[in-house]
């Protein structure tokens, strides 16, 4: 029997799913990040870039990207701490409004479409089994450090 790699269909599904939302959202002036604008969103302004790349699971690199491209389009900005002159606060602008009301109904209705023929209490299952399946893959060990030094020869 032919055991095909869990993450082969996590993959598969979370490609499908992305391209909906893309098509979801086609009218917007962003392509992709949306679930950042809805974490902004949800912490109303008060995390720092640094937390929210911590709450989402992203690397530096990739949050600073992420709200490039959301500063870029009118969507967010970033304000200096109050207290800390290294930290910057993010915040959602007017313009991000309505962008995160429809991302919000596009993740309604994607994640209904998704698990249609599933009851509420499959459904609630289905989101805990796949949070601990996250969980479970987490690294056990940060990962090794790339070094610049020049190997002796």
């Amino acid at each position: 029997m032919l055991r095909t790699p869990i993450g082969y269909w996590c993959s598969v599904a979370a490609h499908q799913y992305f391209i909906r939302l893309q098509e979801k959202l086609a009218g917007l002036d962003i392509t992709n990040w949306f679930f950042v604008l809805l974490t902004i969103d949800e912490h109303k302004g008060k995390l720092s870039q640094q937390e929210l790349a911590d709450a989402l699971d992203l690397d530096k690199v990739a949050m600073t990207r992420a709200l490039d491209h959301f500063a870029e389009n009118g969507y967010v900005e970033r304000c200096a701490c109050e207290g800390d002159r290294r930290k910057f606060i993010v915040k959602l602008t007017p313009k991000a409004r309505p962008a995160v009301k429809a991302i919000r109904k596009a993740y309604d209705e994607l994640n209904d479409d998704a698990m249609k023929g599933m009851n509420k209490k499959e459904r609630t299952l289905f989101q805990q089994q796949l949070t601990l399946l996250v969980e479970n893959m987490r690294p056990t060990k940060a990962p090794a450090r790339m070094t610049t030094k020049r190997i002796p020869l």
